[in-house]
């Protein structure tokens, strides 16, 4: 097995998710579809949808405020907030410092981080490397992001698939004489800035001329996304990530316990399980339930996986996302000692 990168202790971990549920009988009627089409296009049979009341900050404060309860810490002694999202709550300032208030964290450092879909597993491996260096004693990592805010009502693309959420994980130096450690075995990180076109929401900063590839450009468009594009993308770069991994990590794919991919689109994950050596049976997937939640699509599989006590000590957890910019991600973590009660739905 390849070398340790990280290591540290997993003390608490909390979701959060918007209350109302839009499924797919509701969402054929608004679209003028089936929701039988809708279920086999995507494999998704509801997702999360925030309302008024919901933004990245509350979302994101509400599953801090959980995993700091599991872990039995007060919010004043967190040292240090990684927030990971594409969706903050104002344009030009970060979203952390707001979140950290929210919850009392008010002597926390907080910056945010945004890899789009691929953010949650390179946030938590940010956090984790941070905190490998002494620096802090404490992070609490959180992955929190609102995208159909920015869809329009009647785009199908978009809104069969994205839903709405928040992970939290807070994270400790494990220390040498307690319980075994999580680890982290293997990273990767990459981004292809070609591919940028392929999703994104055009603001007054943006460098792309008016029409390209027949986007239209105005902020009021919403999301602008090439589904094709953004398919063979993440199919192939999954499948590359998950080798890679495994290469660096010094592990055959058989050995892998639990495999917990971006949770973008059904057809997407199975074509995947199809190219890789990892049995189904070890994918991780509840798109059915949430949708694509972007950036805490895989800390949200993890939080559940850890939480329903499915995975146990020394099993090896690979985390894989890609998304837009586009960007992904990929981590090889050994589970380690941890105590967590079931979380509901």
């Amino acid at each position: 097995m390849g070398r340790e990168l990280t290591r540290f202790a997993l003390r608490g971990m909390g979701k959060a998710l918007p209350a109302r549920r839009l499924g797919n009988a509701e969402l054929a009627a608004k679209l003028g579809t089936e929701a039988a089409s809708i279920l086999k296009r995507t494999g998704i049979e509801e997702r999360r949808v925030s309302g008024p009341e919901d933004v990245t900050s509350s979302l994101g404060a509400r599953a801090a405020v959980e995993a700091l309860e599991r872990a039995g810490q007060d919010p004043a002694g967190v040292e240090l907030v990684v927030l990971s999202t594409y969706t903050p709550d104002h344009l030009l300032c970060p979203t952390g410092p707001a979140l950290a208030h929210a919850i009392g964290a008010s002597h926390a450092g907080a910056f945010d981080l945004n890899g789009a879909c691929s953010g949650g597993v390179a946030a938590l491996f940010t956090a984790s490397s941070i905190l490998s260096t002494g620096a802090f004693r404490n992070v609490l990592f959180v992955a929190s992001d609102v995208t159909t805010k920015f869809i329009r009502p009647d785009d199908p693309k978009t809104r069969l698939v994205f839903g709405d959420g928040a992970s939290a994980l807070f994270l400790e130096q494990a220390e040498s004489h307690q319980d075994p450690p999580w680890r982290v075995l293997a990273a990767t990180l990459g981004s292809d800035g070609s591919g940028a076109k392929f999703f994104r929401v055009p603001s007054g900063g943006s460098v792309f001329p008016p029409q390209l590839n027949g986007f239209r450009h105005d902020a009021a468009s919403g999301i602008e996304m090439d589904g094709r594009a953004i398919y063979r993308f993440g199919v192939e770069k999954g499948v590359s990530v998950i080798e890679e991994l495994c290469t660096k990590a010094g592990i055959a794919q058989e050995e892998v316990a639990w495999m917990i991919p971006h949770q973008a689109n059904l057809r997407m994950l199975n074509s995947m399980v199809e190219r890789c050596g990892i049995p189904q049976e070890r994918w991780v997937i509840n798109l059915e339930h949430y949708g694509n939640t972007a950036g805490p699509s895989v800390p949200l599989a993890l939080t559940e996986l850890i939480q329903e006590g499915r995975a146990m000590p020394g099993d090896i957890i690979l985390l894989v996302a890609f998304g837009a910019g586009l960007t992904w991600s990929g981590i090889a973590l050994e589970v380690g000692y941890g105590e967590f009660s079931a979380g509901t739905r």
